[in-house]
């Protein structure tokens, strides 16, 4: 179903695609769009792991939880369609002299769907506590008045692959 990573030297590790889940702060949503045109939009986003834990095998599997308006062209969209691209860009630094890039990034494709009730609160609070750490009344309170007119998008991972750089590679292989 899904094509595997052409340059399979350069895939990177679970561990390594799931902390990169973890830690960005934004990624791109592509989506099939409504009129014929993918749409793709940046979003901010937070990964839960399978079982909750970043550092089991399959953590890179798990879901995605994003939010946005009761209404628009993201939904749309999803309602036409529900698979997904989702995409993060860890890191990108121009190596000029060598005509290239010292990247990495991860790619996933899944299924969106609207979360409701607990599962909606579990993605507002894993949206809070990511980009608000420490701030959980202020969180809280965010979640009690205004969830009502907030949709919360769940995107059930079906497939993650991480990828670096060919300058990133060569440094990690060089590493003792």
């Amino acid at each position: 179903m899904f094509v595997p990573m052409r340059r399979s030297k350069q895939q990177l590790p679970a561990d390594e695609s799931a902390a990169i889940l973890r830690d960005a702060t934004a990624g791109i949503l592509g989506t099939a769009g409504t009129d014929g045109y993918p749409y793709a939009v940046p979003v901010s986003f937070a990964h839960v792991p399978a079982d909750g834990n970043d550092a089991a095998p399959d953590a890179v599997c798990g879901r995605i939880f994003l939010h946005c308006a009761a209404t628009g062209h993201k939904l749309d969209a999803l309602n036409a369609n529900p698979h997904v691209c989702f995409t993060v860009i860890a890191q990108s630094e121009p190596v000029p002299e060598k005509l290239t890039d010292r990247f990495c990034s991860v790619i996933a494709f899944g299924t969106a769907r609207r979360a409701e009730g607990d599962e909606k609160t579990e993605g507002l609070w894993a949206l809070g506590t990511k980009y608000a750490p420490g701030l959980d009344t202020i969180i809280s309170d965010e979640i009690a008045t205004t969830a009502h007119r907030t949709e919360v998008i769940v995107i059930d991972l079906e497939s993650v692959t991480g990828k670096e750089g060919l300058e990133l590679l060569r440094e990690r292989n060089a590493r003792p």
